[in-house]
């Protein structure tokens, strides 16, 4: 018992080191993503005290109010949070692109009895199983809605992720009202949230798997009859293997509910039989359902060909390119997939491996070990502003001021990941002093240390990884947060404690925004996207043959004035590209021969346009486009249906991330909110 004791104390005081590090790798992001314009350390961290000021606040109040009224905002709360997704999932439709297009295009190919398989499948077979259930669920929206339209999807998602939700809500609300409200209120304004919604991936369905199977967890622990033991066991087993089966790096997940319930005591008169009972049917549940996802898969025509499948050391090898963050890497995945066997592809991939740790050394191992874990754990957008990088349907302001909410949005998860991390931190510290770890904050640190050792030690890196991390620590803050009343109560003593506050921290604050001006002077030239078709660019290079003398041409809707046109990445043509309306009047045509597929025009209305592409040259051209049964745009290529051209048409938009106003408005605000946050303190510290 006691070497359980020390080992969980031991453990906890490890997740505790692993939030601090994080907490100092967020202070400074990396900036190889779009969302690079980050707020200055000291700015990021006086806002992340506004934010803990806010939280605390919240609590208060949340914990004064009588239980019927709480009852009732509990009610208001939900309603609200339902009504937000609905606008939500109704304003935005996201396009699929990358990953995404070959799993959306595959599942309709299911629904419409074609169960050829492309070779995109058979080089990353780890999407076959995700793109079985997306599938169905598209039956079922095709029966209901009668489309496939990506509403749909968008509701399904929403209603799956608020399944996970509620699970943690409910376990909080046993325990303390207040907190459910509170996680409430930090997961409505958690951004990630509704990125990921409108991204039908396996990350957002995954994701409810991994909280019901913490809530299953604890359900577990409080079993104390053999047949609740018996029913639960199976219940978190099925959960913790159906994430598994979606997304393999939730084998960390599986590990850590192992070590969890191993570790710490559960009610059961005999708590041995309760773990080995687990034990035993989890992996059962591993082994018949890998069988029946297999037997699934052949149903749907598609076998494993391991010649063509990447070993799973070319991932690890991958991850260690001394050049990159550990991220995805095209060209080394390419050298792998040229090799023509298994055992090519494998020796290839041990060779690179080798060659690279070897290469990097000691020191260089450390150093990339930091690259990958600053990549991993250092943004608190969790590739929010990349993931969907666009949309088939989204509001007009949106579109035309992207960059700008972008970066308060990007700003703002930083913010509140930097206070979550810090809350999250406090509670495991508390823990560890009172020499008592709860089994959800050790299920969560251990799961936590997972994906850390899956992602930065061997695996490919990204920030979406890391997701789960997100939530868990949202349900950290609201379960764990605690009051300062250390320096409330020495505030009773001094009342000059509030003004001196108010003054260091209007100097403090000063400070930052002069840190930060040349948000007000450097350039965001990240045109406006008003029309984004890039696909055909990743995995496949899909090509249209355009024969000398002949023409191509793809209509496109834009919703906003445009003034740049690109096509196949600005490649060169000898040849002549031409705008006209929808009623055949040319607004626009390229001068000279030779030219490059990227031209600026003067600005053009928004409006119904068809984009021709002529090639004068003697020989033939290809161009990149891709073919599906889905619309990737509201209209095909003229005389080419299910097919579409590869370009992008975009708004200029050369101006300082921030203007002047919004500048001094950003900083304004939090200068009246520091000093709201303090006066509200200093006035409630008698009732605190």
């Amino acid at each position: 018992m006691k070497i359980r004791h020390y080992l969980t104390v031991t453990l906890g005081g490890l997740i505790s080191c692993l939030l601090l590090l994080t907490f100092l790798l967020a202070l400074w992001p990396v900036t190889i993503r779009v969302d690079h314009d980050w707020l200055k350390p000291l700015a990021l961290l006086m806002a992340s005290a506004l934010y803990l000021g806010g939280v605390g606040l919240l609590f208060r109040y949340l914990h004064r109010i009588k239980p019927r009224t709480g009852k009732w905002l509990s009610g208001g709360l939900w309603l609200a949070f339902l009504a937000i997704q609905l606008w939500v999932a109704t304003t935005w439709v996201a396009a699929p692109r990358a990953d995404l297009y070959f799993v959306h295009q595959q599942a309709l190919n299911l629904l419409n009895g074609h169960q050829d398989w492309s070779t995109y499948f058979y080089v990353y077979p780890n999407n076959v199983t995700f793109t079985l259930l997306l599938s169905g669920i598209m039956r079922v929206g095709h029966l209901l809605t009668g489309s496939y339209s990506g509403v749909w999807l968008n509701i399904v998602q929403f209603a799956w992720l608020d399944v996970g939700l509620l699970a943690i809500w409910q376990q909080l609300r046993r325990h303390n009202p207040a907190r459910a409200n509170l996680f409430l209120v930090l997961i409505m304004t958690t951004v990630p949230l509704y990125a990921y919604a409108l991204n039908t991936y396996s990350d957002t369905y995954v994701l409810p798997l991994g909280l019901l199977a913490f809530a299953a967890f604890r359900h577990l622990q409080r079993a104390n009859s053999w047949e609740q033991i018996t029913w639960r066991s199976i219940l978190l087993s099925c959960l913790l293997v159906a994430a598994y089966l979606l997304k393999a790096n939730f084998i960390v997940l599986v590990i850590a509910v192992l070590v969890a319930i191993w570790l710490r005591p559960n009610q059961s008169p005999h708590p041995s039989f309760t773990r080995c009972l687990l034990t035993l049917v989890l992996l059962a549940t591993l082994v018949v359902g890998g069988g029946l996802t297999t037997k699934w898969q052949k149903a749907n025509g598609y076998t494993v060909d391991v010649n063509q499948s990447l070993p799973a050391t070319s991932w690890v090898a991958m991850s260690w390119n001394p050049h990159t963050y550990g991220q995805y890497k095209r060209a080394d995945v390419n050298a792998i997939r040229q090799q023509p066997t298994k055992a090519s592809k494998q020796k290839l991939a041990n060779q690179t491996l080798k060659t690279r740790l070897h290469d990097l050394g000691w020191q260089g191992v450390l150093q990339h070990l930091f690259r990958k874990a600053r990549l991993f754990l250092s943004s608190g957008t969790f590739d929010s502003f990349q993931i969907n990088p666009a949309f088939d349907r989204a509001p007009n302001w949106y579109r035309q001021h992207r960059a700008t909410s972008d970066w308060f949005l990007a700003n703002w998860c930083q913010v509140s990941y930097l206070a979550l991390i810090l809350v999250n931190l406090g509670w495991g510290i508390q823990q560890i002093r009172r020499y008592h770890l709860t089994s959800a904050y050790l299920l969560g640190g251990l799961f936590f240390m997972g994906l850390i050792c899956f992602h930065v030690i061997f695996w490919e890196t990204e920030e979406r990884y890391a997701l789960p991390v997100l939530f868990l620590l949202t349900a950290g803050t609201a379960a764990g947060y605690r009051q300062p009343l250390n320096i409330l109560r020495y505030s009773q003593r001094s009342r000059w404690l509030p003004l001196g506050m108010a003054l260091a921290f209007t100097t403090l604050l000063g400070f930052a925004a002069w840190q930060n001006t040349n948000l007000m002077v450097r350039s965001n030239s990240d045109p406006v996207s008003v029309i984004s078709q890039n696909e055909g660019r990743y995995f496949q290079d899909h090509q249209l043959t355009l024969k000398s003398n002949h023409s191509l041409t793809q209509p496109f809707t834009a919703s906003l004035p445009f003034d740049q046109i690109t096509v196949n990445n600005g490649e060169r043509l000898t040849g002549r590209l031409t705008l006209t309306t929808a009623s055949d009047k040319t607004v626009w045509q390229s001068r000279g021969r030779s030219l490059r597929l990227d031209q600026t025009l003067p600005l053009q209305p928004a409006g119904r346009y068809r984009l021709t592409v002529t090639n004068r040259s003697p020989k033939d051209i290809t161009l990149t486009t891709a073919p599906a049964t889905y619309r990737l745009l509201p209209e095909a290529l003229s005389a080419h249906p299910d097919q579409y051209l590869r370009f992008a048409v975009t708004q200029q938009s050369v101006a300082p991330v921030l203007s002047n106003g919004k500048f001094w408005l950003l900083f304004g605000a939090m200068w009246l909110s520091g000093l709201l946050v303090i006066d509200r303190f200093y006035w409630y510290r008698r009732r605190i």
